[in-house]
């Protein structure tokens, strides 16, 4: 079959990886033939993140790029791109903006379109082009590949909105946790399926990035991240050195955290897999809770035996959880002594899949439509 994956994230060697990036590889090893256009990027990319721009810019600019067997990776990058805001009176300019982006589409953009027989659609920007892959290809399957909560990651109130019209004209909608589904209509066709694990790469790893007799932290993403957690642990364990891998984590932090910003998975591996236990450091509501089964950084952590500091929200999800309280934990030392201390168990990584397993599910899907 040919696959289609749209998605806000860039198919570059040298950026971080997520769900989108594994299943997406792991059917074309499976197989299939995959392409992968990134969207939400335009000049105004270049203002934020030159750099990812000058990248984007310079191979897949409105063009495919084969970058292994069976798969290929283009970003669309017109002029201008409307994007989420947390202020309201620009996220009401944008709404105007959204309709036009998602249907005025490229030639090459309109051709792979054309071409796949599944289409899915990452949860974010890329929902705004659900009615032209309709227009442009009927006959495709169409995947919503839910990752998360669009208000959680702050997506403006025209994409919530799209989201709640669009989900159920779905074939299926994939999410990481049944708790992701409870706020959409319900004849939406949800489908769960947990994340998987890359277990091959951290297999394979076999060198420690860590001085020996030293106790290390790793920390994986940026997420709702809580700074003001992060500096009271770090703060309070001098003796434990905190590595916090992701885009836009604050630099001010206490001396023992180091902060390496975004890095090709393959760089972080042997961090998480040689780190005395994992930090998943989020600003939690209720409505997050989804997170206990869908954060992928859990996944990675439990397959690495590794204990996992979490704040209380996500008390009794896991067997490897050091739950702290998110507001005011009066014994941040006694945690994190507890968190580097515990026995690793073997257990903690029962059930947890390949990519290739959560692909072969997929396909399952795909083949009862």
């Amino acid at each position: 079959m040919k696959f289609l994956f749209l998605s806000t994230h860039a198919f570059l060697p040298t950026t971080r990886k997520t769900s989108v990036h594994f299943v997406s590889e792991a059917l074309a090893e499976r197989g299939h033939d995959v392409s992968t256009i990134s969207v939400g990027y335009s000049r105004l990319t270049a203002l934020k993140k030159p750099e990812l721009h000058a990248q984007l810019s310079a191979d897949q600019k409105n063009r495919f790029v084969e970058s292994r067997p069976r798969y290929r990776s283009a970003c669309y990058l017109p002029p201008l791109h409307p994007f989420s805001s947390g202020n309201a009176h620009i996220n009401r300019l944008t709404a105007l903006f959204f309709p036009l982006y998602g249907n005025l589409l490229p030639g090459f953009f309109r051709e792979a379109i054309r071409d796949a027989d599944v289409v899915a659609i990452e949860s974010g920007t890329a929902i705004a082009f659900f009615d032209a892959v309709r227009r442009f290809n009927p006959r495709a399957r169409t995947l919503y590949f839910n990752r998360d909560r669009l208000d959680t990651v702050g997506a403006s109130t025209y994409l919530q909105a799209l989201e709640q019209r669009v989900s159920p004209q779905f074939d299926r909608v994939i999410v990481p946790s049944p708790k992701m589904a409870e706020h959409l209509p319900p004849k939406s066709r949800v489908v769960y399926i947990p994340q998987g694990i890359d277990k091959a790469g951290f297999d394979a790893c076999d060198t420690s990035p860590f001085a020996a007799g030293t106790k290390n932290a790793v920390s994986v993403g940026n997420m709702l991240f809580d700074r003001e957690a992060v500096v009271a642990m770090a703060s309070s364990s001098p003796n434990v050195t905190f590595h916090f891998f992701g885009a836009g984590i604050p630099e001010d932090l206490p001396a023992n955290a180091v902060v390496y910003g975004e890095k090709p998975f393959l760089d972080i591996i042997p961090f998480i897999k040689f780190a005395n236990f994992g930090i998943a450091p989020y600003r939690l509501s209720e409505r997050e809770l989804y997170l206990a089964q869908s954060s992928l950084k859990l996944q990675q952590y439990s397959y690495c035996l590794l204990p996992i500091m979490v704040p209380n929200l996500l008390e009794g999800s896991r067997a490897n959880l050091v739950c702290y309280g998110q507001h005011g934990e009066p014994d941040w030392t006694g945690k994190v002594a507890r968190a580097a201390s515990m026995p690793h168990e073997e257990n903690w990584r029962d059930g947890i899949l390949t990519w290739a397993e959560v692909a072969g599910r997929i396909e399952e899907e795909i083949a009862a439509l």
